[in-house]
């Protein structure tokens, strides 16, 4: 068989700061630099990776950039671990930069969501349960869309934070901050949205404190299919993106 002559483009070379930050950045995220760790001075990884004093500090620099490290004392470099809804935000920038649409942020939502309601309703305590029925009266009391829109998110922070999976956390906290300041907007156009966030909620815990997760997902899925009715309704486009 004769070979096709295909040209390769050059193998593009790492700069060495970049170097600097794809190791620490490995170390932090592995766990070997615990959190609140001390890095070593500029000097010492200068030596360590062989490298001049100006190129370890671009790779801070970047590592600081992205919220692994911050500034200590004397100038040391402290190893930082987000929390999640630092990380859900950058999450979502990154989702916003690549140009998603509201629609495909909605479609997300209706695929983890009503998952996440099955999972919750295996693992709420009563702690948990008694927390959502306060986010649910503090719900029925808001006026505005802000309001109502923060309680909603707290609502759907609680059920994803059931069980302590922080991958289901951080994904779906990032979903609903995509698409909280349009929803605000949604819901102030919409007087009886509040109350049938508020009734919905009421239905899913219902369902949590008997443990059936198949109820829980299914009003999970109608409160999902009544969001994106609202927008609908509200004559938003579900097709522009989210910014």
């Amino acid at each position: 068989m004769k070979a096709t002559p295909h040209s390769f483009a050059p193998l593009k070379r790492s700069p060495a700061y970049q170097k600097v930050y794809d190791a620490v950045e490995s170390d932090i995220l592995s766990g070997r630099l615990a959190q609140d760790s001390l890095l070593p001075t500029e000097g010492e990884l200068a030596e360590q990776f062989n490298v001049h004093r100006s190129t370890v500090r671009e790779g801070l620099r970047l590592l600081e950039q992205a919220g692994l490290i911050r500034r200590g004392p004397a100038k040391r470099m402290i190893v930082v671990r987000p929390e999640s809804e630092e990380t859900a935000t950058r999450a979502g920038r990154s989702l916003a930069l690549h140009g998603v649409t509201f629609h495909e942020v909605w479609e997300a939502i209706a695929i983890f969501q009503p998952a996440a309601a099955r999972h919750a309703a295996k693992h709420l305590d009563a702690d948990q349960l008694d927390a959502l029925d306060e986010i649910v009266a503090d719900a029925r009391r808001a006026r505005t869309g802000e309001e109502i829109v923060a309680s909603a998110s707290a609502f759907l922070q609680q059920v994803a934070a059931a069980g302590g999976n922080r991958v289901v956390l951080v994904t779906l906290q990032s979903l609903n901050q995509l698409i909280a300041s349009s929803l605000e907007q949604v819901v102030d156009e919409l007087p009886r949205a509040g109350r049938r966030i508020a009734d919905a909620q009421s239905s899913m815990i219902g369902a949590f404190r008997a443990g059936d997760e198949v109820a829980a997902a299914a009003w999970m899925q109608k409160h999902i299919d009544d969001l994106k009715r609202g927008y609908e309704v509200a004559g938003a486009p579900m097709d522009s993106q989210v910014l």
